[in-house]
């Protein structure tokens, strides 16, 4: 089985090879580029859920803390509200995990599919002077621009997604009024970890997997960098909408109570005559 979709993965990057030899660039460097492209790109629904996830539960923190004072000595309790509460929110705890889960099938099959590749020493297996299923090491120096390379993309779009999806700040108080803290966000800690651990832990990696790999790790971290700044945009939008909405509800309800008000009002001064 594990043979017969390799040989489906090998296919496919031949197709993408020859689409880009169709516009002048006959490598299978590039035919991973636009595979690489293509996962993110299917992948993208998850990534946006998994987004919209984190931001929501970094703007419901306030309510969490609130749930965990109240039921504090009942954790039973405790576990059904933050269900309800996730529920009600539209909060998925799990989405976090999806698109890395259907990202490691995917690895190990291009990974078995670098191990088996057929063009030898053919000028479209390399790339940039790399060949794509050769293992340079670390005594290569000459070749250790590609794994410092996947270790600093790792970075920035680590610390591209920290910043975009960051929540909004709280709206400016009133005056004399101090502003309240920003509620803290569930993800950060895990982010910054893995900004701390994972360029590192990326490149050491890398070091002993063929090259075409590292061309993947560095397609994908520059596509997650670019997919943050985008879907960050997207969500502050969404935001603001929300924000308008709700704002026109609360006029829209005022209204309504001081209408009710002053018809009371009337009312008690017919009653007066």
């Amino acid at each position: 089985m594990f043979n017969a979709v390799t040989e489906a993965m090998a296919s496919f990057m031949a197709l993408l090879f020859q689409a880009a030899a169709a516009v002048g660039l006959p490598y299978y460097g590039v035919a991973i580029i636009l595979f690489t492209v293509i996962i993110k790109i299917c992948l993208y629904p998850l990534t946006w859920k998994q987004t919209k996830s984190m931001r929501r539960m970094a703007e419901v923190q306030p309510k969490m803390q609130e749930l965990q004072k109240k039921f504090a000595n009942d954790k039973q309790k405790l576990n059904q509200k933050v269900m309800e509460l996730y529920n009600k929110e539209n909060i998925s705890p799990s989405a976090g995990c999806l698109p890395i889960l259907v990202q490691l099938p995917v690895l190990w099959i291009f990974y078995r599919m670098l191990n088996t590749f057929p063009y030898g020493e053919d000028a479209s297996a390399w790339f940039f002077g790399y060949h794509l299923s050769s293992i340079y090491g670390w005594r290569d120096f000459a070749h250790w621009p590609l794994p410092i390379l996947v270790g600093l993309t790792v970075f920035a779009s680590t610390k591209i997604s920290m910043a975009m999806n960051k929540p909004p700040a709280p709206a400016a108080p009133g005056k004399g009024k101090k502003a309240p803290p920003p509620p803290p966000n569930p993800a950060e800690n895990t982010q910054k970890i893995m900004l701390t651990v994972m360029p590192f832990f990326l490149a050491y990696v890398s070091f002993s997997l063929p090259a075409g790999m590292s061309i993947y790790f560095v397609t994908m971290n520059v596509v997650s960098g670019l997919q943050s700044y985008y879907m960050s945009k997207k969500l502050r939008k969404e935001i603001a909408q929300r924000q308008e909405v709700s704002a026109a509800e609360g006029k829209e309800r005022k209204g309504r109570r001081n209408g009710a008000e002053q018809v009371g009002d009337l009312q008690r001064e017919s009653g007066r005559d």
